[in-house]
């Protein structure tokens, strides 16, 4: 909305304002499409999956190769019953430790110092909180996702692109990182 308003003052004059009336409607208006977008669960995919991944920035960045394709679109067991998730050895090392799930970034002060951050995927915005963390799991990303950077700067395993860490993985579950092999073992 800061680069509407900014672009509407910058193409001069004769342009029609938008005054706090639109404003005020526009903010409500793009609340309700993040409820929407929060009661919202997207497929797996979308379209039919590649028979072999090949692109270098896809493999990369977010660690998708196909064989992670593959497993991920393999029937998958009910979260409880697993005991093992694979991904990307991102940052070599191995850590255990409780496991913190952070789906929401305002969450990020829940986290404990000695835990396990598992998310999504973390942005630069989320780098203050690897000097007190074990490890990092994440549901996306590759060797050079931003977790698996920053967890290689800090000294820290992390597992990246392991598709259902935050779907898995509860707070509190004891985890053992392999971030050399890219194993991730939960011991309930």
């Amino acid at each position: 909305m800061l680069e509407d308003l900014v672009m509407t003052w910058a193409t001069g004059p004769g342009t029609p304002t938008r005054g706090a009336g639109y404003w005020a409607r526009e903010v409500e208006w793009r609340k309700g499409i993040l409820a929407k977008f929060r009661e919202w669960t997207p497929p797996p995919a979308l379209g039919p999956a590649p028979e072999v991944v090949t692109e270098p920035f896809t493999i990369q960045l977010w660690g998708i190769t196909t064989d992670t394709v593959d497993s991920w679109l393999a029937p998958r067991p009910k979260p409880e019953e697993v005991t093992e998730l694979r991904g990307a050895p991102a940052s070599a090392g191995v850590g255990e430790g409780p496991a913190r799930v952070i789906t929401e970034v305002e969450k990020l002060g829940e986290l404990q110092p000695g835990e396990i951050l598992v998310c999504r995927c973390t942005s630069p915005s989320w780098t203050p909180v690897f000097g007190k963390i074990k490890a990092a799991v994440t549901d996306i990303g590759g060797l050079s996702s931003h977790a698996a950077i920053v967890s290689r700067e800090y000294g820290l395993p992390c597992v990246a692109g392991t598709g259902y860490a935050t779907t898995t993985i509860k707070t509190g579950d004891k985890l053992q990182v392999d971030g050399t092999t890219g194993v991730v073992i939960i011991m309930r």
